[in-house]
């Protein structure tokens, strides 16, 4: 975890702190469901083989642990593939260092995607140009996180000193936070690599970090310290891994839609906030996902498991799943964590619900789901 302050013409990086960061699979592929252009289609066919495409690269030996990734497979695939598995890699890596960081909790605290802000936040923000991904809600006022990553080729798997392309998306959130009254924010960059998953944390010097970093990540005294002039020309720099590639692109998306098919059940009347757009975008989902026989807290539920076999036979199945209505208050991050530990990895955001259970193993029980998902009566 690094903190950076601007002093005359100059950046200082400091490196604060370092420890494990416990990322659930269940967790990282809701979050990606989530994360939606909503100037898109929203079809659940879609979201269900990115789930599986995404679960067959990515580990997580169990829910928290450290992140893994098939680096075989991963190396040998295209170049949308790979970019399509690191930004998912690190919007999950985003949001559990939040948790980690702030010990941000969604049962307490709101998250948007700035893809898919409530109409009465609109306002609030700039519809163009440069913009953080996601934005947290925490006691003491919004922050604005933005999830970068690539894919590293060196034997190290973090660098000794900043890239050219983290250097200036630095600058330009500084450019943002000036242009939005100073607003918080802090940047996950994941990296990828032979040697595992790692994440460089980066946090502006401000006083309203004091209060909300957890003590647990702070070092005693300062490490590392990186320092690069303000207005850098970065061209003559050359990355020393691939560069950060694009999302995969329609055609790549349609043709491996072919690979799995899943009916299509008929729309039911929306029940979503008119003002919301998560909320359409959800509906949407129910929409378009097949019918389940079943029932979470007696609310019905569309969806179904899928195996992660993209790359050979399955260690996970996970379910993508939404709920016909908002459910009953929701357990916390990591009383949620606590309960589900050694079973399998659940989450539950408003009406979407995501489980990744072992392949070799039943799916749970929804009497277990209840119990491990929402908060006692």
């Amino acid at each position: 975890m690094w903190q950076f302050r601007v002093q005359g013409a100059m950046v200082t990086a400091t490196q604060v702190g370092r420890g494990d960061l416990g990322v659930g699979l269940a967790r990282l592929i809701h979050i990606n469901a989530l994360a939606c252009d909503l100037n898109r289609v929203v079809d659940y066919r879609t979201k269900q083989l990115e789930v599986r495409l995404l679960a067959s690269y990515l580990d997580a030996p169990s829910a928290g642990a450290p992140l893994q990734v098939d680096h075989r497979a991963f190396v040998a695939s295209s170049r949308h593939i790979r970019g399509f598995v690191t930004e998912s890699s690190g919007l999950g890596m985003l949001t559990a260092a939040s948790e980690a960081l702030f010990a941000w909790d969604n049962a307490a605290h709101a998250l948007h995607s700035f893809d898919a802000l409530p109409g009465g936040m609109l306002s609030g923000y700039q519809s163009g140009g440069v913009r953080p991904d996601l934005l947290f809600h925490l006691p003491g006022g919004r922050v604005a996180g933005e999830a970068r990553g690539r894919h590293r080729r060196a034997k190290t798997l973090l660098p000794t000193r900043p890239l050219a392309e983290q250097k200036r998306r630095l600058q330009e959130l500084a450019l943002w936070s000036a242009s939005h009254r100073d607003h918080a924010y802090f940047m996950s960059w994941v990296w990828i690599g032979r040697s595992g998953v790692a994440v460089d944390i980066f946090l502006s010097q401000d006083q309203r970090w004091d209060g909300a970093l957890d003590a647990r990540w702070k070092r005693q005294s300062a490490g590392d310290q990186w320092r690069f002039p303000v207005e850098e020309d970065p061209l003559g720099q050359m990355p020393d891994g691939d560069p950060e590639p694009p999302p995969a692109t329609p055609s790549t998306t349609d043709a491996l839609q072919l690979v799995m098919s899943v009916p299509v059940a008929a729309p039911t009347p929306p029940r979503a906030d008119p003002l919301s757009r998560t909320g359409r975008m959800v509906q949407r989902l129910y929409d378009t996902a097949p019918e389940l026989d079943a029932e979470l807290a007696d609310i019905p539920l569309r969806g179904t498991w899928v195996p992660a076999d993209a790359l050979g036979p399955a260690q996970y199945e996970v379910l993508l799943a939404v709920l016909a209505e908002q459910p009953p208050p929701q357990a916390g991050v990591r009383e949620r964590l606590a309960r589900a530990e050694g079973r399998f990895d659940a989450c539950l955001d408003g009406r979407l619900l995501t489980v990744v259970r072992s392949a070799a193993q039943p799916p749970p029980a929804w009497q277990d789901l209840e119990q491990v998902l929402l908060s006692p009566a």
